[in-house]
């Protein structure tokens, strides 16, 4: 199972509770892979000495980032709110299977959900509001598939509407087959 934030969303309707699981698939875009967004990621999830070249260049990292920041805090600042994150090789992340743990879990980090320049995101929050729209309680709630995933509990026409909601609000294929793939029991 691909490992990624996902929202339960839990509908209450006169008939019952009924939920779905909506995943976040990442387009590997690389936006949200800045420096300042690493540096608040937490430490990278390996040992030195398996990673010794990984933890080399970290340190030279640092060691350039302290002379950046006795120049000034304007200095630094500027330099890591607008550098790519240094691991980032095009739009993918060289680290990718040790990476630290925030950002293991975005968007469901401080740097997130406040990123606007995220197309998977954006498409994201739209699939969200579209599902909830409609429905006077709803109660979402994050989680990450490396955990076991929250069960669902829906029927046949509600999948299909949630999947006509998602369409609507522009829902790639990709995002449609992972969502039923987390959601869809056997039977329908």
């Amino acid at each position: 199972m691909l490992e990624t934030y996902y929202v339960h969303l839990e509908f209450q309707a006169k008939m019952g509770v009924w939920s779905v699981n909506l995943p976040f698939l990442c387009c590997r875009c690389g936006v949200c892979c800045t420096l300042d967004d690493f540096l608040t990621a937490g430490e990278i999830c390996a040992s030195r000495e398996a990673n010794s070249e990984v933890f080399d260049r970290f340190r030279a990292l640092t060691e350039e980032l302290g002379v950046l920041f006795e120049k000034g805090e304007d200095t630094y600042d500027s330099y890591v709110t607008s550098v790519k994150c240094p691991f980032q090789v095009g739009c993918i992340c060289s680290i990718y299977d040790i990476r630290p743990l925030g950002c293991r879990q975005f968007p469901n980090t401080p740097f997130g959900m406040l990123s606007t320049d995220c197309q998977a995101l954006d498409r994201f929050k739209r699939q969200c509001l579209a599902l909830k729209r409609g429905w006077l309680s709803v109660k979402e709630t994050g989680y990450f598939t490396s955990d076991s995933l929250k069960s669902t509990q829906f029927s046949e026409k509600q999948y299909i509407t949630c999947i006509d909601k998602l369409r609507r609000a522009g829902a790639t294929e990709d995002e449609i087959t992972l969502f039923s793939a987390i959601n869809k029991p056997a039977s329908l």
